[in-house]
Formats: C-alpha cells, sequence, structure tokens
C-alpha cells in the first residue's frame, strides 16, 4: 500500500516468509493483540460457587487472505499460519467457524487454548513478548483466572468472588486502564 501510494519514490522492501519459530519472537504477540481475545466463564451452582471454569484465549483468521482473488487457493489460505499457531501452542485442532457480518457470512478459522497446558505454553510466552495494549490487562486478568482455575480455589466462595471480579473487569467491561507497559515497549 505504501510503496503503490509514495511520492518519492522511496520503496520498502519486500521481504521473504518469516519462517524462524513463534517462540523466538514477538510475532504471535502482534497477531493476538489485532485478533485474539482472552475468554473466562463459569455457571454457579445453587450456592453460588463456581462450576466448570472455562478460561481460553482465541484467535480467529478470515479464511481467505483475499477474497474474489486470481490467487489460487492454496497459496491464498490462512490455515498454514493457523497450523502453526496450533502447532506452537499444542492445541488440538483448528477449528472452522463462520462469522456473520452484516452483508454476508465470513468463513474463517479458529485456534483455542482450551488446555490447562496451552494456557500455560500462552502464559510463558506472553511473559516474555509481553502485550502493550489493553489486552495485556485481559491477559493478565485471565492469567489469574487460569491459576484459579487449575488451583480448583474457585471451589470456595472466596475463589468464585475472584472469579466473578476478574471476568466482570474483562474485555468490553473493562472500565479502568493502565498504559505504564508502554513504558517497556520494544525499542
Amino acid at each position: 500500500w505504501l510503496n503503490a501510494r509514495s511520492t518519492d519514490n522511496i520503496k520498502l522492501p519486500k521481504l521473504g516468509s518469516d519462517n524462524s519459530s513463534l517462540g523466538s519472537n514477538p510475532w504471535l504477540t502482534g497477531f493476538i493483540e489485532s485478533d485474539g481475545n482472552f475468554y473466562c466463564g463459569f455457571d454457579l451452582n445453587p450456592e453460588g460457587i463456581a462450576k466448570i471454569v472455562k478460561c481460553y484465549m482465541r484467535i480467529s483468521q478470515k479464511r481467505l487472505y483475499k477474497l474474489n482473488s486470481e490467487i489460487p487457493e492454496d497459496k491464498n489460505s490462512n490455515l498454514d499460519i493457523m497450523e502453526k499457531i496450533k502447532e506452537f501452542l499444542n492445541v488440538k485442532n483448528v477449528n472452522e467457524i463462520q462469522r456473520t457480518k452484516e452483508n454476508y457470512v465470513e468463513l474463517a478459522y479458529e485456534v483455542r487454548t482450551t488446555k490447562k497446558e496451552s494456557c500455560d505454553l500462552l502464559i510463558d510466552y506472553l511473559t516474555t513478548y509481553p502485550l502493550f495494549s489493553s489486552k495485556l490487562q485481559d491477559f493478565l486478568d485471565w492469567e489469574k483466572a487460569h491459576k484459579i482455575r487449575k488451583s480448583k480455589s474457585y471451589k470456595t466462595i472466596e475463589g468464585t468472588s475472584e472469579l466473578v471480579s476478574l471476568k466482570n473487569s474483562m474485555n468490553t467491561k473493562r472500565t479502568q486502564f493502565n498504559w505504564d507497559s508502554l513504558d517497556r515497549f520494544y525499542c
């Protein structure tokens, strides 16, 4: 886009594909910043205690990179990168999903870290290559919820109360933001 619109003949070189391990750089962090989200959910029993706690991070990507393209589908698909993310996070499947948009249905791929070990891998990765947007705060709350899930401390009123508090401060329910992480932004 920039090269096509440059008026001073300065062109950015087109680089080849990066085939390095996803765990060796912050590329996946940027991908999560743009197309990932963190989820924590649970039901309450009659005593008000959480049961079946779910914590996962989800990344989705449209199936085809460019719609209505002359590019052959095998070269236009986002499946390869989603497979690499799946393998890196030790996730069982890349799921095919449909997202309903205003005027059409978009076919997409999705990776979810539903297993505890996949969540642990993600926590290790994001500790090394941190997020910097408001998703960092969602991640930190999600990480606490994941630890409550692993320790099974949600089976107490105190643990459930903390889960409720964390869930009610994540994603679109977040009302307080802290931008101190930008002081450590990659330079």
